[in-house]
């Protein structure tokens, strides 16, 4: 399998990882409160960081087990001679999994903001406005 097949494919993630990054930084400053605007920001890079281990991580334990099976390892260091194919298979397998949950977690949340309560209120100069709770 010759390695310029991913190219289209790493363009493609290069461009979403952009598009991504811009709008999550932009969610976390509209529905943090104010004050904690800077630890939504350090929530995006943390969460990089972190990616970044658990990827490194499930490489190895891919290689780990399937070093051990007959057919050889599935990410050899001459990746002609290993099943590269089929660690693209689980990696698409474990992003329809994390499409479902983010699905589920979309569905649960709600935006700041939305569904307040407005009660009316007089203040001490007698005038009306709507506050909410």
């Amino acid at each position: 399998m010759s390695g310029l097949r991913l190219i289209p494919q790493l363009v493609l993630v290069g461009l979403c990882e952009g598009f991504h990054s811009i709008s999550q930084i932009e969610f976390y400053y509209k529905q943090f409160p104010e004050n904690m605007r800077s630890v939504a920001g350090s929530f995006f890079f943390c969460g990089a960081a972190v990616s970044s281990y658990l990827s490194g991580l499930l490489a190895s334990i891919v290689r780990h087990f399937t070093s051990r099976t007959q057919t050889g390892e599935c990410l050899p260091e001459d990746l002609d001679r290993g099943k590269l194919d089929y660690f693209y298979y689980m990696i698409a397998a474990l992003e329809f999994l994390n499409s479902g949950y983010f699905l589920v977690c979309a569905q649960w949340y709600r935006y700041k903001g939305e569904g307040e309560s407005a009660i009316e209120l007089k203040n001490t100069a007698g005038e009306k406005g709507k506050h909410f709770v």
